[in-house]
């Protein structure tokens, strides 16, 4: 059922794109380009009208139809075309036509791919299990569908991010097939894919159209992510999609091309608030392409139409946090704008969590710059400070062909290169995360293939140098076969495909896979449905909570510190927890108790005096705990 609808919602979207180009008289350059926008264009579509309904409280379980109904009207005429396109292509031998004039480097590219695709495909079917899905960008989504429209939760900092993403998350929740959602991010992840392609055969050259996305999302964390209901390749997608309707803008001059400019440049920041940086490259972009003009009345037009869609992109996320916090911008500019006193946060976690993300990565000199490509390929490692996630080695196999850029010198080669540049430093200065790389790379991508096919241009291909491509094409499939591995490996701890054969129950597939999970399932199970748990290092998985709870963004222990920092003795702590209306406590003993634990031994010893005369235990596994509080 998942896997039917996303292939209806993907339709939808390619069809309601379509009619809106069709509007504005748009000529398409090629197939993959007129799939890849149209498909990006019909989705951001429905992630405004979820917007839209999500402030206007109209979130029901019938709502997910509705909409799709909705667009699939608007885009009705559009549909006779469609399957026109589609008798012709099955008669017609268009497969044959697909692997025609292919490279054995591009074909191998593509069976990578393809491979990478069924791993990301499962990945998604399979309930989510990642971090961050579970705690925001599906359970936000989900506590507002449960809430039927926008809803104030202080105790999760990442509400009040813009969630213009999540609202294509929440359109798929509200069709009750669990998978969906990731699925139809898998889905965007596809037309950035096709978009890839069309951009570099229609500028960059002709033989490796298909490597680009292969190089891309041979990075096992980026084909991880693509299954897994995260936001960082839409943040990629839109910043790449602006960049292209940007090209084609100053190509053609059509209206169309720079309103997706303003809507792609806009939906980037809205999704998440590192793609503010594609703001300043966009009104550079626009001042550049009008140097010449003798009108500064227009550029100033343009600029402020631009201004105009970025903001009405925001608009909402603004208003929302400035009702909720009385600060637009909360959790920035708290110290200024003020917020700490309505909702978990504070400046002082704000310039922790700054200090803790500068912890990620290997230092930030310019030596540390400069080796960058050694230490991501042979240095990164998931789940830990080392920039938590793999890269693989097929980027460091390609750096000789940036030699092959200055070879070729086309013209498109300087605007990509500057775009990267900008990324790679932004990114390198402030967010050390290997997911946090995919914009800076869907541009390195692009330019590492043009220098790899503009280095073959000018190399002779007789003897040695034959020797030499021959063996360097053998090298970068080996790499991309060796990162597919390095993704089979991660999909294969996961196992998605028990779940999805029926071998393993949905339970038994969380508990494997998040290890808190049972705790979950107690709390779910025996505490009552007016109940409210405090979350002591508990991840704050509202995703699988069916139950309200209170909880600390990124230092959990920080509330219970609070209470126990303000309490003389276990009487006042039941009267504070009493005070934020908790009924339970749940908790990690690892860290409560062991080694690293956030907590003092004075403040340990109150915990566990309140502990014995307070409150009495109701479900425990491993070292997860859940307690029940009772008056003495």
């Amino acid at each position: 059922m998942a896997l039917l609808l996303t292939i209806l919602i993907v339709l939808t979207w390619g069809l309601l794109g379509a009619r809106i180009a069709s509007i504005f008289g748009v000529h398409w350059t090629s197939p993959e380009e007129r799939v890849a926008v149209s498909i990006t264009l019909g989705m951001t579509a429905t992630a405004g009208l979820m917007t839209a309904l999500t402030f206007l409280g109209g979130l029901y379980p019938a709502t997910g139809w509705a909409v799709l109904a909705l667009l699939l009207l608007f885009a009705r005429n559009r549909i006779p075309p469609f399957l026109t396109t589609l008798r012709q292509s099955l008669r017609g031998p268009s497969i044959l036509l697909f692997w025609r004039n292919r490279t054995g480097l591009e074909t191998f590219a593509i069976l990578a791919l393809s491979i990478l695709a069924m791993l990301a495909v499962t990945l998604a079917w399979a309930p989510p299990v990642r971090t961050d899905a579970l705690v925001y960008h599906l359970a936000i989504p989900k506590a507002y569908l449960e809430h039927h429209g926008v809803m104030n939760l202080p105790h999760n900092m990442y509400s009040f991010f813009p969630l213009l993403f999540e609202m294509v998350y929440l359109f798929g929740l509200t069709f009750g097939v669990e998978g969906l959602p990731a699925l139809l991010g898998v889905a965007q992840a596809a037309a950035l894919a096709l978009g890839l392609v069309a951009y570099y055969r229609r500028y960059l050259g002709s033989r490796y159209g298909w490597l680009v996305p292969a190089v891309f999302f041979s990075v096992p964390t980026f084909t991880e992510i693509a299954g897994s209901a995260y936001v960082d390749l839409p943040l990629a997608g839109f910043i790449f999609f602006a960049f292209y309707a940007w090209e084609r803008w100053r190509e053609t001059g059509h209206g169309f091309w720079f309103g997706l400019l303003c809507l792609f440049a806009g939906s980037a920041f809205a999704t998440k608030l590192t793609g503010f940086i594609v703001l300043p490259l966009a009104v550079l972009g626009i001042v550049w392409v009008r140097r010449k003009s003798t009108s500064a009345g227009r550029v100033l037009g343009e600029l402020f139409v631009f201004a105009g869609v970025a903001f009405l992109c925001m608009a909402p996320w603004w208003a929302r946090n400035y009702a909720y916090a009385e600060n637009p911008f909360v959790p920035l500019f708290m110290q200024v704008l003020g917020g700490q006193d309505k909702i978990n946060w504070d400046p002082t976690r704000a310039l922790m969590m700054d200090q803790y993300v500068r912890m990620f990565g290997i230092g930030r000199s310019i030596t540390d710059f400069l080796m960058l490509p050694y230490n991501l390929t042979f240095r990164s490692e998931p789940h830990s400070l080392r920039f938590d996630g793999q890269l693989g080695i097929v980027y460091l196999l390609m750096m000789p062909s940036l030699i092959g850029l200055w070879l070729c010198r086309r013209p498109r080669l300087g605007p990509l290169t500057i775009v990267f540049a900008v990324l790679i430093v932004f990114w390198f200065v402030y967010f050390q995360y290997i997911r946090f790389l995919t914009p800076a790379l869907v541009f390195l991508s692009l330019l590492l293939v043009s220098g790899l096919e503009g280095w073959q241009a000018r190399t002779p291909r007789q003897d040695f140098g034959t020797w030499l491509h021959r063996a360097w094409m053998g090298l970068i499939a080996l790499g991309l076969a060796f990162n597919t591995l390095l993704t089979a490996e991660i999909w294969k701890k996961k196992d998605p495909l028990a779940y999805l054969t029926g071998k393993e129950t949905r339970e038994a597939y969380l508990a494997r896979n998040v290890s808190a999970y049972p705790i979950y399932r107690a709390m779910n199970t025996l505490v009552p449905p007016n109940g409210r748990v405090l979350f002591v290092y508990m991840r704050n998985l509202g995703y699988l909570a069916h139950r309200e709870f209170i909880s600390d963004s990124v230092f959990e222990a920080h509330t219970l510190q609070t209470v126990l920092e303000s309490a003389r003795d276990e009487k006042e702590v039941f009267q504070r927890l009493q005070s934020l209306g908790a009924t339970h406590m749940m908790f990690d003993s690892n860290y409560v108790w062991g080694t690293g634990s956030a907590f003092s031994r004075e403040h340990q010893a109150l915990l566990h005096r309140f502990l014995q005369n307070w409150t009495e235990p109701v479900a425990r596994h491993r070292h997860y705990y859940l307690y029940r509080i009772v008056i003495n």
